[in-house]
């Protein structure tokens, strides 16, 4: 999806604090760095026992004890002591921000949009170690993608590594058997995706003679916006028009998918109160059958039907992706990554630990730890059929692992071995790959504009709310065009132009 470009603004006093505690952070660690391409060489002494290393990351359930048999084997196969800092991922910016302006940093901090204001000023001011010249000494670190590496790039350096995701992992998750009992068959076009949520609202998809199911789910974010807006051919963040980059809300396309959202809200084939749900209530929605369809990462599909089978015996999940609109087959592709492992100088004090925590993240890419994090443990959370592992819970492997200790992985986390799959694994991994060749990129993904960086949290609710009070009926067309002027006149065209400028001087 498109890359967040900015988060909820800071307080005046904390991005203060912020800045000066990154100016003092930067004299205390060590400026000697080798020359690009090669790593240089440190007289500190390797490390003999375990390397203890603090990390702050987030999680999406209930924090793991630290003494989990899942943590043990990763001690012991990196021989490092960890010290987790779990965050839940609804508070997580927001703990980022208070970190940093305290200037009492874990070795390694994840930071999920490294192009955000308090970031870039904080690798500016030398808080973070730049880790580029070292990649090509760790085997699994260096076949990391280069592209995906220039995406998050700060002034033409690395600093952090990057977890890895799919380029295209959106489709619609729906419920298969509600679609059966509708007499309808798989939707190929966007007018059969409303076709779809028109039924699953209105013509009781799960015979229980009750008008009490909808068709869409979705949350305040939005998420699935940017899905329809690529079918209906608008741009993914950003496009090259007439040799400029612009905005993907001043495209006709754009336009076009507000409408349809509307004529759903307007309909009631979606939720009515979307714009106040979060994640977790929009997949409530479909594990409690009140909800026919999502549009979500389909890796998704399985936890649904394994949620859906114990509460709703026949209930069956499918996925769809490719759906054909006025410009052919199109999805949104993403920036490669999801997130930052950053690693600040006040307390990685030395090239000679920086090598270490690198060296640990690399050995997190071993096969051995790709399986261990993705499978979990073998008899509970996984077991062996066929010589290829199954799930024997999935819902308990993503509580004990899926939704904390895979945060810790670098690499994709489809890279585990790959396992005796279900249909709907087999279908939806493949679509991933697959969808590779019709994504939809965001040219602007390796730029930074210096208006965007500290007024973007001013920008986007701008666009934001006014999106989403046309689909409620509360803004019109003249109020769209309104608030894209208010955006321009607040910024936008300064964040237009800079992209412009930066663009031209890279060439593309």
């Amino acid at each position: 999806m498109n890359r967040k470009k900015a988060m909820r603004k800071a307080g005046i006093a904390t991005m203060g604090v912020m800045v000066g505690a990154a100016a003092l952070l930067a004299g205390c660690g060590n400026d000697k760095s080798p020359a690009a391409g090669g790593t240089g060489n440190s007289n500190a002494p390797e490390a003999k026992g375990p390397l203890n290393l603090s990390i702050m990351t987030l999680m999406y359930a209930e924090p793991p004890k630290a003494d989990s048999e899942v943590q043990k084997k990763i001690e012991e196969y990196t021989n490092t002591k960890l010290d987790i800092s779990w965050v839940p991922n609804s508070s997580y910016k927001e703990k980022v921000n208070v970190t940093i302006a305290s200037g009492e940093l874990p070795k390694a901090l994840l930071v999920q949009n490294n192009k955000d204001s308090n970031i870039l000023s904080a690798v500016r001011a030398g808080v973070f170690w730049e880790v580029g010249p070292y990649l090509n000494d760790y085997p699994n670190l260096a076949k990391m993608n280069k592209t995906v590496f220039d995406n998050i790039k700060v002034d033409g350096k690395i600093y952090g590594l990057y977890r890895a995701r799919d380029l295209s992992t959106y489709g619609i998750i729906y419920r298969s058997d509600w679609l059966k009992n509708v007499g309808l068959s798989e939707p190929k076009t966007v007018d059969d995706l409303y076709n779809m949520f028109k039924a699953f609202s209105l013509n009781d998809p799960d015979k229980n003679g009750k008008a009490d199911t909808v068709g869409l789910t979705e949350e305040k974010t939005m998420d699935g916006f940017g899905v329809i807006a690529a079918f209906m051919g608008a741009p993914n963040g950003w496009e090259v028009k007439d040799g400029k980059l612009s905005p993907d809300f001043l495209a006709p396309e754009y336009y076009e998918a507000m409408k349809f959202y509307k004529k759903l809200y307007d309909e009631k084939l979606i939720k009515q109160d979307f714009p106040v749900l979060n994640t977790q209530q929009k997949k409530d929605d479909i594990n409690q059958g009140k909800a026919g369809a999502v549009i979500s990462n389909m890796i998704d599909g399985a936890s649904y039907q394994a949620s859906l089978t114990k509460s709703f015996p026949g209930a069956d999940v499918d996925v769809v992706s490719r759906i054909t609109g006025p410009k052919g087959e199109r999805t949104p592709g993403g920036v490669g990554y999801n997130s930052v492992f950053m690693f600040p100088k006040s307390s990685v004090k030395t090239e000679a630990e920086l090598k270490q925590i690198l060296g640990f993240y690399d050995k997190m890419s071993d096969q051995k730890m790709l399986d261990l994090l993705g499978w979990g443990i073998e008899g509970r959370h996984y077991k062996l059929e066929d010589g290829k592992p199954v799930f024997i819970d999935q819902k308990l492997q993503d509580t004990e692992v899926g939704s904390s200790y895979l945060q810790l992985q670098v690499a994709k986390y489809t890279a585990k071995t790959t396992g005796k799959e279900t249909p709907l694994m087999e279908k939806y991994g493949k679509m991933i790959k697959d969808n590779e060749s019709i994504a939809v990129g965001n040219p602007t993904n390796p730029l930074v504009s210096e208006t965007q960086t500290t007024k973007g949290s001013e920008l986007k609710p701008i666009i934001d709310d006014a999106r989403t009070k046309f689909i409620l009926g509360k803004l019109d067309e003249a109020g769209w065009k309104q608030a894209i002027e208010q955006w321009r006149k607040a910024g936008g065209d300064k964040v237009i132009e800079e992209f412009n400028v930066q663009n031209g001087k890279n060439g593309k």
